[in-house]
């Protein structure tokens, strides 16, 4: 059974994240993906939805290592949204957010962290010309957006990188919809995320408010355990696949 932190570290964040919008619960599986989704579905070849995820950075993911990052997604019918997310250890609000921003904390199995996001939909003509380099990036962010990107994470962001990053992806992610209301998580989502390499990573996460994060907890690990899914060893994150993605890349 997965244990997604210690009985105090949930009440720490059932007590301390009023500034959080939710809490994400989430654990990596054995692929293959279409076996875990029949297994958590109770269905044969259930339909999964799919999106694509772009990566905006330059070259030596400057932006990853100062621990931001900005993320292009086609959703459902061509439409996108355009997100500069700051990661943040721990539950601690240690500096004022700007307006509009999402706070999250993400709850894998050893380790919490909070995704501080500011997220906003572009118009698909734009962000079609990102994508194929005829618009600089740049054009695209917003003001509060680009000044997250340079002062959100760990270390300050020139303003200049962001005018001329380069998109890298696509990340294709597919996800498909688990009920378990009758154990006691609303819902529950598995995704299968494809890098261009064709290396994968396959998750399944749930999300609640702060204050039901010790129920859901409880109800996620009862999940995992009677639904009999294969859970991989340790967490890894999105992030650090990237990191492995483009340092392959740049070295062919």
């Amino acid at each position: 059974m997965q244990e997604f932190g210690s009985p105090d570290t949930l009440a720490r964040i059932s007590s301390e994240c009023a500034h959080a919008d939710s809490v994400e619960l989430k654990t990596l599986l054995l692929p293959p993906a279409g076996r875990a989704a029949e297994v958590l579905t109770g269905r044969g070849a259930p339909t999964w939805s799919v999106r694509q995820v772009y990566l905006l950075d330059t070259d030596a993911l400057d932006l990853v290592r100062a621990g931001v990052e900005i993320r292009l997604r086609r959703r459902a019918r061509g439409r996108f949204d355009l997100a500069v997310s700051a990661h943040r250890s721990g539950i601690t609000c240690d500096r004022i957010p700007p307006r509009g921003v999402r706070v999250e904390i993400d709850v894998v199995p050893g380790a919490i962290w909070q995704d501080v996001e500011v997220r906003r939909e572009v118009d698909s003509a734009a962000a079609a010309e990102v994508i194929a380099g005829v618009v600089k990036s740049g054009e695209v962010l917003s003001a509060t957006q680009r000044a997250w990107a340079c002062r959100g994470g760990d270390e300050v962001v020139d303003d200049a990188l962001l005018w001329d990053l380069k998109v890298h992806g696509p990340l294709v992610v597919r996800r498909v919809k688990v009920s378990a209301a009758a154990l006691g998580v609303r819902r529950a989502d598995l995704e299968h995320f494809r890098f261009p390499s064709g290396r994968e990573l396959v998750e399944v996460s749930t999300r609640c408010s702060p204050e039901e994060v010790g129920a859901t907890a409880t109800a996620f690990e009862r999940l995992l355990d009677e639904r009999g899914v294969a859970v991989a060893p340790g967490y890894r994150t999105k992030t650090s696949m990237w990191r492995e993605e483009i340092g392959v890349s740049r070295g062919r």
